[in-house]
C-alpha cells in the first residue's frame, strides 16, 4: 500500500465518522458520493445497484446530468454491465476495492460494448470498484479516471471498504426494519401503504401541507388520509392517533 500522508490520514478518519452517520437507503448512494468526493480528488465517482432478478439498475453520479443523457446511460447499462470484468469478479465472491484493469487484459477489455458505448464516449480509461455485498444485488462504488487510478487512491478506498461496506449493510438493515414495520402497522390497523406514508410524516410532527409537499400531492388529499387515519385508529386527534400504533 502506497504511504499516507498525515493530512490524508486525518481526512480519512474524518470521511470514516461521517459514513456510520444513519441514512436511508434510497440517500444512501448519493451521502457516500458527497463523502468520498471530499476524501478523493481528480476522479469521477458514481454509485452503481442492481437487482439481478428483475434487472432494475439504479445510478447515483457525482455531477449533475440531463434527465434524457442519463436515462440513456441507464438502458445501455442494463444490457452490457455483465461485460464489466467486475461483474464475474462480484460472482465469485470478491470484495473490497479492487482495480479493474487487474481483472481482464486492457486490450479485451477494450473490445468489450462495455468499454466502447460507456467508457469511450465519456473518454474514461479506468476504474476500481469498492463491491458492497447484499444479497440478490451488485452494489458499488465506482471510480473512474481518464488515467489510472493513483496509488494512494487505491490505499484510501482499500482502507476504507469495510467500513463502506458496513455502513451500506446499516442502510439496507433500516429498510428491510421499515418493511417490517409497516406490514405490522398494515396489520394491526388496516391502513394502507399511502396512509402508512402520511402517518410516518404524522409522526415526525409534520403539518398537512407539508406532507403534501413531501409527498406530491393535494393538500386536501392529505386531508382525506389523514381522516381514514383517525378513523382506522379510533383516534379523536392526530397525537392521539400516533400514540395508538
Amino acid at each position: 500500500m502506497e504511504a499516507l500522508s498525515h493530512q490524508e490520514y486525518k481526512r480519512l478518519l474524518d470521511f470514516l465518522a461521517e459514513l456510520h452517520e444513519p441514512v436511508v437507503l434510497p440517500e444512501f448512494g448519493q451521502h457516500l458520493i458527497r463523502l468520498s468526493s471530499g476524501l478523493l480528488e481528480g476522479v469521477t465517482i458514481a454509485f452503481d445497484q442492481i437487482e439481478e432478478s428483475s434487472g432494475f439498475y439504479s445510478l447515483d453520479v457525482a455531477y449533475p446530468i440531463d434527465a434524457t443523457e442519463q436515462g440513456k446511460i441507464l438502458n445501455r447499462l442494463r444490457q452490457v454491465y455483465q461485460q464489466n470484468p467486475i461483474y464475474n469478479f462480484i460472482q465469485m465472491g470478491g470484495k473490497g476495492a479492487v482495480d479493474v484493469s487487474t481483472l481482464m487484459p486492457r486490450p479485451e477489455f477494450e473490445r468489450t460494448d462495455f468499454y466502447q458505448d460507456i467508457f469511450r464516449p465519456y473518454d474514461l480509461k479506468h476504474q476500481v470498484c469498492v463491491v458492497l455485498p447484499r444479497e440478490g444485488w451488485i452494489s458499488t462504488l465506482t471510480i473512474n479516471c481518464d488515467r489510472k487510478v493513483p496509488a494512494r487512491v487505491l490505499t484510501q478506498l482499500s482502507l476504507a471498504a469495510r467500513h463502506m461496506s458496513l455502513a451500506h449493510q446499516t442502510a439496507c438493515q433500516l429498510a428491510d426494519l421499515k418493511c417490517v414495520n409497516e406490514r405490522l402497522v398494515s396489520k394491526a390497523s388496516g391502513l394502507t401503504h399511502r396512509e402508512i406514508e402520511v402517518f410516518d410524516w404524522l409522526s415526525k410532527g409534520k403539518r398537512n401541507s407539508e406532507i403534501a409537499i413531501i409527498l406530491g400531492c393535494s393538500r386536501r388529499t392529505v386531508d382525506k388520509h389523514v381522516e381514514h387515519i383517525l378513523k382506522k385508529t379510533g383516534a379523536e386527534t392526530r397525537t392521539a392517533a400516533v400514540r395508538s400504533l
